[in-house]
């Protein structure tokens, strides 16, 4: 949403690249916001942060003003503070908000490692997605995620969903892959496919079991 020269996103997941591309398209700058219904605005981010990480997950800024946050002992983000709702309809009052993503917590950044929902079981480790989604956002790339598809045996084999850009050159973005998949070690992907990554809903975030589904459908290379 443009604001005084000013890009915010929201609704879903922002890559760095993105924030990137809309300051090369004119932006003084471009925010990243991280929010909830229960709890909006939470941390914000400016695209120069979000380009300086380099770590694992996903930066989605500093806490704002007012607005507390702790991880649980199973790395679940919960915040609190005034901006926080008082309490869910016909429930109790209450003072801090489970947000349903996996995170840790730098200093008062937010660093996100994926939803609770979409972790992956792959030889008994668990993976989330939103550890290693990030570095799959080279240049060329519009959206990348990580599904789990069944392997057969109770196990899951870990499939990268890849959407290039329209006129991107799929080998150079192949190319361009290589290292960020070699750095991943353990969460490698058995398979990547490069296929449009299905949206869902009103916000178009990535709907992750039709993705899952698509990449469960396709042959084996």
């Amino acid at each position: 949403m443009p604001l005084g020269g000013r890009v915010y996103s929201g609704s879903a997941p922002v890559s760095s690249s993105l924030l990137g591309r809309v300051r090369a398209a004119g932006a003084d700058e471009a925010w990243c916001v991280y929010a909830l219904t229960e709890v909006f605005p939470a941390a914000a981010v400016e695209a120069a942060g979000k380009a300086a990480h380099d770590g694992d997950g996903d930066l989605v800024g500093e806490l704002l003003p007012g607005v507390r946050a702790r991880v649980t002992t199973g790395g679940e983000l919960q915040l609190a503070g005034d901006g926080v709702c008082d309490r869910y309809l016909g429930g109790e009052p209450h003072e801090w908000v489970s947000t349903g993503d996996i995170a840790r917590l730098d200093g008062r950044r937010i660093v996100l490692a994926g939803r609770a929902k979409d972790m992956i079981l792959r030889r008994a480790e668990n993976i989330y997605p939103g550890l290693y989604e990030p570095s799959l956002h080279v240049p060329g790339v519009s959206l990348a995620i990580l599904v789990g598809v069944p392997a057969g045996d109770g196990d899951e084999d870990v499939v990268a969903v890849v959407e290039t850009t329209p006129g991107t050159d799929q080998a150079d973005v192949e190319a361009a892959l290589r290292e960020p998949l070699r750095r991943m070690g353990g969460a490698r992907p058995d398979r990547v496919i490069f296929a449009p990554v299905p949206l869902a809903g009103r916000s178009r975030k990535p709907d992750r079991a039709a993705a899952a589904a698509m990449a469960h459908s396709t042959v084996r290379p």
